[in-house]
């Protein structure tokens, strides 16, 4: 990355770390997909169960290939040649899981998170998961919630309609129409939408800003 682009980062990184750490959601910077690695690994102790929203992010860091030859439980709903019931049990399973990872589509400089979703088990998980890890690129940094949500909407799910075929408009538009994508027709991914503003609870939620461009 460009030494400007990586000076311009952090300087936003430092400021969404310091506005999450004061909305009660713990935070931590990695510079690589690398040292994400080793941060989740050491926050999720061998043996313990983990449940894993849609992310491209995780799949990107490298941290599923991890999961999948260590000692853990993974719940894994993309493992190939399921059905689309089993896919289904295993999502309602991984979202009661000790640990529940995810990406987010957006994080502001007030320390907000902004997420979409289309089947809801992202948005149980990040609401209620036990212990939640999430893990964000600082392309996914924007200044308040209503550029978050237009982020979502114009930007990750398009290409995520893309990614996973859906009979969407903006898969074949690369943007959002939203009152033609609420016709009967269309299988419709914006379903959810949760904006966290803060954590209750101390030490559930942990978010890895990691200091690369990292997924949608």
């Amino acid at each position: 990355m460009d030494k400007n682009k990586v000076w311009y980062y952090e300087k936003l990184s430092a400021k969404v770390l310091q506005s999450l750490k004061g909305n009660n959601i713990e935070a931590f910077y990695c510079k690589t997909g690398k040292e994400t690695r080793e941060k989740i690994l050491s926050l999720i102790p061998e043996g313990a169960s983990v449940g894993l929203a849609g992310s491209v992010t995780l799949k990107e860091v490298g941290i599923l290939d991890e999961l999948m030859k260590g000692n853990y439980k993974l719940y894994n709903q993309y493992l190939p040649d399921l059905s689309k019931e089993e896919s289904l049990k295993i999502r309602r399973e991984g979202v009661s899981a000790g640990y529940f990872l995810s990406g987010t589509n957006a994080v502001t400089l007030n320390g907000e998170l902004v997420n979409i979703s289309g089947m809801g088990n992202k948005i149980a998980g990040l609401c209620y998961g036990k212990k939640v890890v999430i893990v964000c690129g600082v392309n996914k940094i924007v200044k308040d919630i209503k550029e978050g949500i237009d982020r979502t909407r114009n930007l990750s799910t398009p290409m995520n309609a893309k990614r996973l075929d859906f009979n969407t408009p903006c898969r074949e538009t690369g943007f959002c129409d939203y009152g033609l994508c609420r016709a009967p027709e269309f299988d419709r991914m914006c379903n959810q939408l949760l904006i966290i503003e803060g954590e209750r609870e101390k030490g559930r939620v942990t978010m890895i800003l990691v200091g690369e461009e990292l997924g949608f």
